[in-house]
């Protein structure tokens, strides 16, 4: 098993993905077996250990790998075909146009709540917090809350005070309301994920009215990383339905 180093590329956690996909056809890595820590894994591949630490987080949640605390990552006992046949999932190209504009919208959004928390006036924290009340209300009907879930993010980056961020925001406007579409349809049928997508926005909201700047960045960058992890896992159960 030895991995390649990795240059500046875009989405650095699917190259490492590949290549632990690549030790795995040349039988270099077998089912059962453990990976090297996270630490060393950044140094063979020679990428930060977030780019690491993303990429096992999305083979953990697509069951390629058991994370055991205390004592290692190790690919899952199952077939190699089966092993295979789940990063093929992962990777093909719709999953990666999902992934590239939450990824965007991460970025973006993450400094918005940052911003909004410091900035917003006292007028868009009113449209914010009616915003979320109805957000919230559509919610608890166990409802698709398309429109109100994206004018929830919406208000947060208007309240960032950042025309550029909301410019960008609007360029891919189409693609999010795609996005959010199969995202909500997907968490809807799940009483208990509905219920945590719910206490993600609550945190969200939260941090940015009680003007905690930092507390809001990182519940803004969790709740996609979260959706990121809903998409992977949801689209790994549709394919083993025959969907």
């Amino acid at each position: 098993m030895g991995f390649k180093p990795i240059g500046k590329r875009k989405r650095i956690y699917q190259t490492i993905i590949g290549q632990i996909k690549e030790s795995i056809a040349d039988g270099s890595l077998k089912p059962g077996e453990k990976l090297p820590s996270e630490r060393a894994l950044a140094e063979q591949f020679a990428v930060s250990r977030t780019s690491v630490k993303e990429a096992v987080t999305v083979l953990e949640s697509s069951g390629i790998i058991t994370v055991r605390a205390g004592v290692g990552m190790f690919l899952n006992e199952v077939t190699q075909h089966d092993l295979l046949h789940k990063f093929s999932q992962i990777m093909d190209e719709k999953g990666s146009d999902f992934i590239d504009l939450i990824e965007l919208r991460q970025a973006i959004e993450g400094d918005a709540a940052y911003h909004a928390a410091c900035r917003m006036t006292t007028e868009q924290k009113m449209k914010l917090t009616n915003i979320y009340h109805q957000l919230l209300e559509v919610e608890m009907k166990g409802m698709i809350a398309l429109e109100e879930d994206y004018a929830f993010h919406y208000a947060i980056v208007e309240s960032s005070c950042n025309p550029v961020m909301l410019d960008m925001i609007n360029l891919v406007s189409d693609k999010i309301m795609a996005n959010l579409k199969e995202s909500r349809q997907h968490s809807i049928k799940d009483k208990d994920l509905n219920q945590q997508v719910m206490k993600e926005h609550e945190n969200i909201f939260t941090a940015i009215i009680e003007k905690n700047p930092e507390a809001a960045r990182k519940a803004m960058w969790e709740h996609h990383q979260k959706i990121k992890e809903r998409h992977v896992q949801s689209r790994l159960t549709r394919m083993g339905e025959g969907i």
